[in-house]
């Protein structure tokens, strides 16, 4: 059993970062700051990093994965794990193989919620604590990314259009010098900075230059790679709880943050590219301004739940994040169609991985 759990805490992980690690750069490919294999690259990167340190700064994920929904003193066997696994990576891989964005922490909260009720019966779960450290940041998610774009997008709008196409350049000068005494001139460099357009900019003798573009450019890739930091951070803890039983002591921890880390990482290189073509391109244009108010709102409240170690959906605030970009922009330019079928698959997540890991409790149990 402890190879079968290991080996589904894997594949678990393999769909999350399948479906999960695109969600940081998406806003990148959108807007075309990034072509898609090196923006995935970096989701991966970064997911991994932030993975790793999740390992030092998430017993509160763990707990709460692990055991936080059962009231004390109820006995989860390995079998119970199994399915929950079972459960959650059923439904994930089937929303990425059809290129849907789905919450793998939506998908483990119902699987988590179908076995105990086959296992355990109603009277042992800790209803209040699913509400508060559940449910809560879930519904929350996308409802703060959304209404955060909407207050953020304002001072953005108004930077990128004032400060659009700038540049401030160090340029250098030939000056020639003569000596009062009539003897050879000498030629002496005279640097200077200069602020115009880039256009202008590009056409004077410049050391270096700074534009708005690149500046923008840097922020951006920055923001992305915090979302990617974040999720890690927040997803590897609460698939690594669903493995540690199979292990005992902290030597069992370190292997399945390993195993989590590594199979985030392949997921997303291998069968990330749906999902992201989802969220970059399905769902409202992307211009630069939308794009970087979707970023950093996404990255700002990904990271103050990893923080305070509260299990949101990164999927639900970084969707969020971007439908408000597109409402701000032009509520006709969303493409309403994409953005139903997206929230019919959030509605659907917690009934089916609930579903699925029940029929396999009921299967491991015989």
């Amino acid at each position: 059993m402890t190879i079968f759990l290991l080996l589904l805490m894997a594949l678990l992980a393999f769909a999350n970062g399948a479906n999960d690690n695109c969600k940081g750069v998406a806003t990148l490919v959108g807007y075309g700051a990034a072509k898609p294999r090196p923006a995935m690259l970096w989701a991966t990167l970064t997911t991994a990093l932030g993975a790793g340190v999740s390992f030092w700064a998430a017993s509160g994920l763990v707990k709460s994965f692990s055991t936080g929904l059962f009231i004390e003193g109820t006995k989860l066997n390995p079998a119970f794990y199994a399915a929950v696994l079972i459960g959650a990576f059923g439904w994930v891989i089937l929303a990425t193989l059809t290129g849907f964005p789905v919450s793998t922490t939506h998908a483990i909260t119902g699987a988590l919620t179908g076995a105990g009720l086959v296992a355990f019966g109603n009277a042992k779960f800790e209803w209040s604590f699913l509400g508060a450290r559940f449910a809560l940041p879930l519904a929350l998610g996308p409802v703060l990314s959304l209404a955060l774009v909407y207050i953020l997008s304002w001072p953005i709008f108004w930077a990128v259009s004032r400060w659009a196409n700038r540049c401030a350049c160090v340029t250098s000068e030939a000056v020639v010098q003569s000596q009062a005494n009539g003897m050879a001139a000498m030629e002496a460099v005279r640097i200077g900075v200069t602020a115009d357009s880039e256009v202008a900019c590009a056409e004077n003798n410049n050391i270096a230059a700074l534009t708005t573009s690149s500046v923008a450019n840097a922020f951006h890739w920055l923001t992305a790679g915090l979302i990617g930091f974040a999720r890690g951070w927040n997803d590897a803890p609460k698939i690594a709880a669903l493995g540690l039983v199979a292990f005992a002591g902290a030597g069992g921890m370190v292997t399945c943050f390993i195993i989590v880390t590594v199979a985030m990482a392949v997921g997303g290189m291998v069968a990330g590219r749906k999902v992201l073509e989802t969220l970059s391109t399905k769902i409202t244009p992307l211009p630069l301004a939308e794009s970087m108010t979707a970023s950093m709102t996404t990255a700002l409240l990904v990271s103050l739940a990893s923080w305070k170690g509260m299990p949101v959906s990164t999927t639900h605030v970084s969707a969020g994040a971007i439908i408000g970009a597109g409402l701000k922009r032009d509520a006709g330019g969303v493409h309403w169609n994409n953005v139903r079928d997206i929230l019919l698959s959030w509605l659907l997540t917690l009934p089916f991985s609930a579903l699925i890991a029940a029929a396999a409790q009921v299967r491991l149990s015989l």
